[in-house]
């Protein structure tokens, strides 16, 4: 810790750190105008303050890398599995300890792998419901272009999916995070909960119901993840979720009720429902 004496003569001031200075000392030279003069009393820290200071500093939470971050000291699948596991069980300690400046290059590429695959896992149910005749659009589809050139096609496109979808889904989200002051700690720290949370869509290999509980999980692990690593709270996090509903169902309403009055206004209806009488 760092202690600032200035001179009471000339005004000069300096910063020495405390343990440089000898205990019991009271007076001080000054190294521009030679003159001597004692300390304040409110210079030196008391003792409980520097022992409160070290507990401060060690009870403070200190980010670092998630898992997969840490691939080339404990294993890609090591640092890909840990990395899932506490996306998916523990959110809050990993969004809570994960740091935010550190680029966006790793969250980008384990929400790419881990997101594709996840879409992958959902076309597979697909295929299957198509296959079983759950889903009646399906087959025509199949017999005009074929399995292995939609798998192609997929292959390609999915991956280029994914990846526009993390930038603009994380764009509107922390822009609805800016409008409720929750977006403490940068756009990077919105884009890596986005990014991480693709883990969820891992849970697509359930049959037939994996989407809906990957896509519930997910809603669950951003909003714990972006209260955690903006140091904000749930409220803020959930009304920012809600924004978009609300505005949707704002333009809903504005369009349907115009649309209303023109129906009613329309001769062949308004014999049946007067204008007059609603």
């Amino acid at each position: 810790m760092n202690i600032r004496i200035t001179c009471p003569y000339c005004g000069f001031s300096k910063e020495i750190p405390h343990e440089k200075i000898p205990k019991g000392a009271k007076r001080a030279v000054c190294p521009k105008c030679g003159q001597k003069f004692q300390f304040s009393s409110g210079q030196l820290p008391s003792a409980a303050h520097a022992r409160q200071d070290r507990a401060s500093q060690q009870e403070a939470p200190k980010r670092g890398p998630s898992p997969w971050e840490e691939r080339s000291e404990i294993g890609l699948w090591n640092g890909i599995w840990l990395t899932i596991k506490q996306v998916l069980l523990s959110p809050d300690k990993l969004f809570g300890r994960l740091h935010y400046r550190a680029g966006q290059g790793e969250p980008l590429a384990f929400g790419l792998l881990v997101g594709s695959v996840g879409s992958m896992f959902s076309f597979f149910w697909q295929v299957v419901m198509v296959t079983l005749g759950i889903v009646s659009f399906g087959p025509s589809l199949l017999e005009q272009f074929g399995l292995a050139i939609i798998f192609v096609v997929l292959l390609v496109m999915v991956p280029i999916f994914v990846l526009v979808s993390l930038y603009v889904y994380s764009a509107l989200l922390h822009l609805f995070l800016i409008v409720v002051r929750a977006a403490n700690n940068g756009f990077e720290a919105t884009f890596r909960v986005v990014c991480f949370s693709q883990a969820t869509h891992l849970l697509g290999v359930i049959p037939l119901f994996g989407g809906w509980i990957s896509g519930l999980w997910q809603l669950v692990v951003q909003v714990i993840g972006l209260k955690e690593i903006h140091e904000t709270s749930y409220a803020r996090v959930i009304i920012a979720f809600l924004i978009p509903i609300v505005v949707i169902m704002l333009i809903v309403v504005a369009v349907l009720i115009p649309l209303i009055i023109l129906f009613l206004k329309n001769p062949a209806v308004s014999q049946f429902f007067p204008l007059d009488k609603i």
